[in-house]
């Protein structure tokens, strides 16, 4: 226990020492305060997990700013198959639909789930994605994410009202 004691105050000596510069990096990096705290939080929770196989703890910036980066890197990339996505539905909506008005409908339908989509927090974001475009369960999820199965349900739960909420005029007049 001695030792994980001696852990936890090297890990917050080392959190308190790069929190704020690497706060201000990432922020200008991906200038959204919400994905800041959300990438920061994983990049210390990265450390943590692998706080025994780092050799040289006397300057862990360059290490946290490499995750916090990649971490970044692979946001973007989610962001991008998620659009890909949603633009593959649009043509496929186009395709199989049996007049021009329809096609219209979907169009601005499919526009219409990706303005919500992109509305919601990113935390939520990335649950939804994680849920609708990479097909994981909740349970994979929270693993993933390291967080409880419950609040999965709640990003999920409180997703889906804020998409039928918004996108009531789209069910009332139909799409077909």
């Amino acid at each position: 226990m001695p030792a994980e004691v001696s852990k936890t105050a090297q890990f917050n000596s080392v959190y308190y020492e790069t929190h704020k510069k690497l706060y201000s990096t990432v922020l200008k990096l991906c200038r959204d305060e919400e994905q800041t705290f959300d990438i920061l939080q994983k990049v210390y929770l990265q450390l943590w997990e692998k706080w025994d196989t780092v050799k040289d703890k006397s300057n862990l910036y360059p290490l946290l700013f490499t995750y916090a980066k990649n971490m970044y890197i692979d946001d973007l990339r989610r962001e991008c198959r998620r659009r890909e996505a949603i633009e593959d539905i649009a043509r496929t909506a186009e395709i199989s639909g049996p007049d021009g008005e329809s096609q219209i409908k979907r169009k601005e339908y499919m526009k219409a789930i990706n303005m919500v989509i992109s509305r919601l927090t990113s935390r939520r974001r990335e649950v939804v994605q994680l849920y609708l475009d990479e097909g994981l369960t909740r349970k994979k999820i929270a693993e993933h994410l390291s967080v409880s199965p419950n609040t999965i349900d709640n990003h999920l739960q409180e997703s889906l009202n804020i998409l039928r909420r918004e996108l009531q005029p789209y069910l009332e007049t139909g799409i077909d």
